[in-house]
C-alpha cells in the first residue's frame, strides 16, 4: 500500500497495496489528470492488495487548530506579515495539505505559504499555483480533490477565488512576528510535531504501550500485523475480514505498538466499485477491521480532524497492514497514518 493523506487541485494517497496511493509521491504535477492513491502526488497509505503505495505518508499539513483568524493573526494576537487570508488557510489545512505540504508528494508544488500560492505553475507557468488550483477545483473533468476525497465547499472555492481575483491580498496582521503554535501558518505532521513528516518521524511506539496476551481473541489484538493473512491460518476459528488494519500517527510504529487516533475521531472510509460507502472506527489500539463485502476495486480515505488523505489508485486487497508494515512492503513507505 502506497500512502495516504489528502489533496486540494491536487491529489492525495490513502490505504492499500495496490500501487499509486496518496503515500507514494508520485503523482503527477497540479495540472495533470492523473490519479494517485490518496492524493495525487503524496503517498497515502492504500488499503488494497497489488503492488501498492499507502495511506501512510502525509507531509506536513496544515493544522487544523492553525489556520489564521479572519485578520491573519494568531490566537497569540500576532501573525506573519504574509499570512494567508483565514478562508485559504482553511482551505489548504482541509484539502491540499497532505499532498501539498511542506514535504509534498513527488512532483507536487508545496503549498502552504503565500510564496507559494503566488509563485508560478511548473505545469502552466502563466499562471500562479493558486490560480490553477481554483481552476482544478472547479473542473468537472479532473477536479481535485479526486475521489474519494471530499469537494471543496461552496465557501471554501469562494475564498481561493476571492484571494485570486482580488490580486492575491495578504491578511491584515496587528502585528508581525511568527505565528504561535495554535494560530497562524503552522504546518503539522500527524504525528503532531509541526512541519513535520510521518513518515521521516524515527521509528517509535508512539503510545508507549504495546499489546502483549498473544493471540488471544481481541478486537485490539496484535495491531500492526496482517491481519487477514494471520487470520487464513486459524481454520476458520477468527473471524474472516473483507477488510483489516491498524491507523497510526507516524510512519514507523513496530508491530504490536497501540496507536489511540481511532480514539481522536480517525476514520476509515471505504469506497466500492458499486458506489457504496463503508465507515470503520479504529477501535483504543487503532485497529479497524469489516466482515461486509465490499466490491472490488475499491478507493479508500482516511479522515482525521477535518484532513483527509486519500487512495486514489483501485484496491483489491483489504489486508492493509500486510503491505504497510513498519518499514513498508510492496512500495508501501511505512504505516497507515492520519493526514
Amino acid at each position: 500500500m502506497n500512502r495516504l493523506y489528502f489533496a486540494c487541485a491536487f491529489l492525495v494517497p490513502l490505504l492499500g497495496c495496490g500501487g499509486g496511493t496518496t503515500n507514494d509521491r508520485s503523482d503527477p504535477p497540479v495540472g495533470s489528470t492523473g490519479g494517485v492513491f490518496g492524493t495525487a502526488g503524496n503517498g497515502a497509505s492504500s488499503v488494497g492488495g497489488g503492488s501498492g503505495a499507502g495511506m501512510s505518508a502525509g507531509s506536513g499539513s496544515v493544522s487544523a487548530s492553525g489556520a489564521a483568524s479572519a485578520s491573519g493573526g494568531s490566537s497569540s494576537g500576532g501573525c506573519a506579515s504574509d499570512a494567508l487570508p483565514s478562508g485559504v488557510q482553511a482551505l489548504l489545512s482541509s484539502k491540499c495539505a497532505t499532498c501539498h505540504g511542506l514535504v509534498p508528494s513527488t512532483g507536487l508544488p508545496t503549498l502552504v505559504s503565500y510564496a507559494n500560492l503566488t509563485a508560478a505553475s511548473k505545469s502552466d507557468p502563466t499562471k500562479t499555483n493558486a490560480a490553477l488550483a481554483l481552476t482544478r477545483i472547479q473542473s468537472t473533468t479532473s477536479p481535485m480533490p479526486p475521489a474519494p476525497g471530499t469537494p471543496a465547499t461552496a465557501g471554501e472555492i469562494a475564498a481561493l477565488q476571492d484571494f485570486v481575483s482580488q490580486g492575491y491580498p495578504k491578511a491584515t496582521c496587528a502585528a508581525t512576528g511568527g505565528a504561535s503554535g495554535s494560530g497562524g501558518n503552522s504546518a503539522s505532521g500527524s504525528g503532531g510535531t509541526p512541519g513535520m513528516d510521518p513518515l521521516s518521524a524515527p521509528p517509535t511506539c508512539t503510545s508507549m504501550t504495546s499489546w502483549g496476551n498473544g493471540n488471544k481473541g481481541s478486537a485490539s489484538m496484535n495491531p500492526g500485523m496482517a491481519c487477514i493473512t494471520c487470520h487464513k491460518t486459524t481454520g476458520g476459528e477468527a473471524p474472516t475480514f473483507s477488510i483489516a488494519g491498524t491507523v497510526y500517527p507516524t510512519g514507523h510504529e513496530p508491530d504490536r505498538c497501540n496507536s489511540k487516533v481511532g480514539t481522536d475521531g480517525a476514520r476509515i472510509v471505504i469506497v466500492g466499485a458499486d458506489g457504496k460507502m463503508l465507515t470503520l472506527t479504529p477501535n483504543a489500539a487503532g485497529n479497524f477491521s469489516s466482515e461486509v463485502q465490499i466490491k472490488t476495486p475499491f478507493q479508500a480515505k482516511v479522515t482525521y480532524q477535518g484532513r483527509e488523505r486519500l487512495m486514489l489508485t483501485p484496491q483489491s486487497s483489504g489486508d492493509c497492514n500486510s503491505c504497510h508494515t513498519q518499514n513498508g512492503t510492496n512500495m508501501a513507505p511505512g504505516r497507515i497514518t492520519v493526514p
